[in-house]
């Protein structure tokens, strides 16, 4: 079985090297794919390695890694990442609670074997769902605990896990501990084949969050040259077409309404050119939110449409709110996470695809916390709705706080988890 993975992955390799050339994805790390690691890395004394795909798993990576410092100060955390979007947020905080980062290892027998005879790490911990097999199985081998935490299978996943799951029976017996997201997801870990007794719901990490906010990255209305009677709505990690519905719905409201104001967000920001161009289009101005941090634009219509086009600030820009849209819903992308913004006690509406964060959506709706929209005409309905109601406004972002604080504490379950696994 082993033999036949390896085949298929190289064939997907030889298959997707044009798209890494098309794409220029080579960057100057891409050679750690290979196992070439720094010695920031290799240096390090039995480390305990985790592994985030990208952001949203970094970020969970962060706090496990915070945790486990203060527990024990002296264990070396090493973090790898798939993306590079990944790997320069997890960066950011090495030094810190992070000893070093570096790219995870194309899942070869020889490059992972090669890779666990430089680091020798005494736990490995995947955040989420990423079970990649040979580096599982030299693991094993090597008596290595491995750890799945903050497990989730979203439906899309466990059918595809399902119809193979005569592989992944054989990939599961080697993970020593499973710890999940929701009493769901347990049971689709289950159905895969793994083993009950080492089966765990412990809750979702993501709800375990600080309101965090640096001084030199807090924003206030004046910040966008509105004023408090401004009523701002903010499109969070928006897809194409969101941002379309979104400023479509502001060029209605803002005849009727004078005093709303709209901040859009996109997911990836390589796209700001085509939002800008339909921005042009249909009549309305925009100010880059580049411009704003660098002071170098001052806002003499200050109705223009903020397009905030840097990574990292979208967290503390939910602040100003009154009305946040959460992106990736209104389109088959599975959505984005709605904590961010009920921290800050917002009225928040996302659509009807929000698969990715199935659990965490169903309980917002549950306590009415939050929104869900189907279409685009509906999201323009409900937007209309909470403009006329402060009270409505005040309802849903006072549950949205309460929601997370009820369900926060698995961070903690999670760390006495790990405490059974790590040899000191």
């Amino acid at each position: 079985m082993i033999v036949l993975y390896n085949i298929c992955f190289l064939l997907f390799c030889i298959i997707y090297l044009p798209y890494l050339l098309i794409k220029r994805n080579f960057h100057k790390d891409f050679f750690q794919k290979f196992g070439i690691l720094s010695s920031s890395v290799v240096l390090l004394k039995n480390p305990i390695w985790i592994h985030a795909v990208s952001v949203g798993e970094g970020a969970i990576a962060i706090k496990l890694s915070k945790a486990l410092k203060k527990e024990f100060p002296f264990v070396s955390i090493i973090v790898s990442t798939t993306t590079q979007t990944g790997h320069d947020f997890v960066t950011k905080e090495q030094g810190k609670s992070i000893d070093a980062t570096f790219y995870y290892p194309f899942d070869f027998s020889f490059i992972v074997k090669n890779v666990l005879k430089k680091i020798k790490p005494r736990l490995y911990i995947v955040i989420e769902t990423e079970l990649w097999p040979n580096l599982l199985t030299q693991l094993f081998f090597k008596k290595i605990p491995i750890m799945l935490v903050n497990g989730r299978l979203s439906d899309r996943s466990f059918s595809s896990y399902f119809k193979i799951r005569f592989v992944f029976d054989n990939i599961l017996k080697k993970i020593s501990c499973f710890c999940m997201q929701s009493e769901q997801d347990a049971q689709k870990i289950l159905k895969l084949g793994a083993d009950e007794k080492k089966v765990f719901n412990l809750g979702n990490i993501k709800f375990d969050e600080e309101l965090i906010v640096e001084k030199n990255s807090m924003f206030d209305k004046s910040f966008f040259h509105f004023s408090e009677k401004n009523y701002v709505i903010v499109g969070g990690s928006t897809h194409s077409p969101e941002e379309q519905y979104l400023i479509d719905i502001y060029k209605k409201k803002i005849n009727i309404n004078g005093s709303l104001r709209l901040i859009l967000v996109p997911r990836h920001i390589n796209r700001i050119n085509s939002i800008v161009k339909y921005i042009n289009n249909v009549g309305l101005e925009y100010v880059l939110f580049s411009n704003l941090l660098n002071k170098n634009n001052v806002l003499e219509n200050n109705k223009k449409i903020i397009l905030v086009d840097k990574i990292g600030y979208l967290k503390n820009i939910y602040s100003v709110a009154d009305i946040v849209f959460v992106g990736g819903s209104l389109v088959k992308k599975g959505g984005q996470n709605p904590i961010e913004p009920a921290l800050w006690g917002k009225a928040i509406i996302f659509g009807k695809y929000m698969y990715n964060f199935r659990q965490i959506s169903d309980i917002f709706i549950k306590n009415n916390a939050a929104i869900m929209v189907k279409d685009n005409m509906d999201l323009e309905l409900r937007i209309n709705d909470l403009l006329l109601s402060s009270e409505k406004r005040d309802v849903l972002a006072s549950n949205a706080q309460n929601v997370v604080k009820e369900n926060n504490g698995a961070l903690l379950k999670t760390l006495e988890k790990i405490k059974e696994y790590i040899n000191i």
